[in-house]
């Protein structure tokens, strides 16, 4: 009789120091909780045995000490997910990695990678593995036994920090409606993808497709918008406040509308708005772009300050639609230090 065909999928490089849950998903530390979760010891010695070949880049190869299980219901539950449930589970990494990167900070920082989604199916008796690899063309490898193969952590993942998130937006993500018919659920969880592909750690990955990307995320987030100006209308809606208004936060520049040169007084936050729109065009339409222009007035890169710009849009949208308490103006005094 062939056994059962099971399934687990874990977070190898997204360290948590307790259990998470978001929604039904639930997220916990392989080695702090198995003997609490895992009354099976079969299932149990089988995970460790595989979790186990997760191991450092140093020259001793030590096994990762801290492993994140994604479980679905309960924390023993290993049956193969549905559609609907795996994308619940993806829905929950994204809502987790966001949480986590609007926290970075110049001494802890995580990125995509970091929040690498991992399936691994298993036999209980069986110690065969076959390790694939690939989103679009996938790789296996077959044959091999579980002792066989070691999975070595990349240089491009962070070093043994554990995941540090802002509870009060993971909390509020969680908590959004996920029937199907709320598109605005939907669209928030599409426009936290592209923020992770913004996020990507890999060698070679471009800055400009970060900018892209984030774009992309932005037109997601906001339903659409048609060109520069409602772009910046968009953003400014959500992000502006009386202290916009204010001289000393404002500036006029002359701008072309409709082929027609003017004088065009914004404040500071909305022409960020609309300096990272030309931005993102110039580079969809592949023009030579100046060193100079990646960073605003203030010497702060786009990129860094667009995904600002979306945590506070995001904020103000949970706000407007959910009644998230949005608390101290969402923070967004220290903003005019940087636009």
């Amino acid at each position: 009789m062939v056994a059962e065909q099971l399934q687990m999928a874990f977070l190898p490089y997204a360290p948590l120091k307790e259990e998470l849950r978001i929604g039904d998903i639930i997220l916990w530390p392989f080695y702090q909780k198995r003997t609490e979760y895992l009354k099976n010891q079969a299932i149990d010695a089988h995970i460790k045995q595989f979790l186990k070949q997760y191991v450092n880049h140093s020259k001793k190869r030590e096994p990762l000490e801290n492993i994140t299980i994604v479980s679905y219901g309960s924390p023993d539950n290993f049956n193969p997910p549905s559609q609907e449930v795996a994308e619940e589970i993806r829905d929950a990494v994204k809502i987790l990695f966001f949480a986590t990167v609007i926290r970075n900070n110049s001494w802890r920082a995580f990125a995509s990678n970091d929040f690498q989604l991992v399936y691994q199916h298993f036999r209980l008796g069986d110690d065969g593995i076959a390790p694939s690899s690939g989103s679009f063309i996938r790789r296996t490898y077959g044959g091999p036994r579980i002792d066989d193969i070691l999975f070595i952590k990349p240089f491009n993942i962070a070093s043994g920090y554990d995941i540090d998130y802002d509870g009060k937006i993971l909390k509020a993500l969680a908590t959004l409606p996920k029937k199907t018919h709320d598109k605005l659920h939907r669209r928030i969880m599409r426009s936290l993808e592209w923020v992770m592909y913004a996020y990507n750690n890999s060698d070679g990955f471009s800055f400009d497709s970060r900018i892209i990307m984030m774009s992309t995320a932005f037109e997601i987030l906001l339903d659409g918008f048609d060109g520069r100006w409602d772009f910046v209308n968009k953003v400014s809606r959500l992000i502006c406040t009386y202290y916009d208004r204010a001289e000393k936060n404002r500036e006029t520049r002359r701008v072309t509308i409709n082929k027609s040169i003017i004088d065009k007084e914004l404040s500071y936050k909305e022409w960020w708005a609309y300096e990272f729109y030309v931005l993102r065009n110039d580079l969809v339409h592949g023009k030579s772009i100046d060193d100079k222009r990646y960073k605003n007035r203030k010497d702060k890169d786009y990129f860094t300050l667009s995904v600002r710009f979306f945590e506070i849009c995001l904020k103000k949208t949970l706000g407007n639609h959910y009644d998230y308490d949005m608390g101290e103006r969402i923070k967004t005094s220290n903003i005019y230090d940087e636009v």
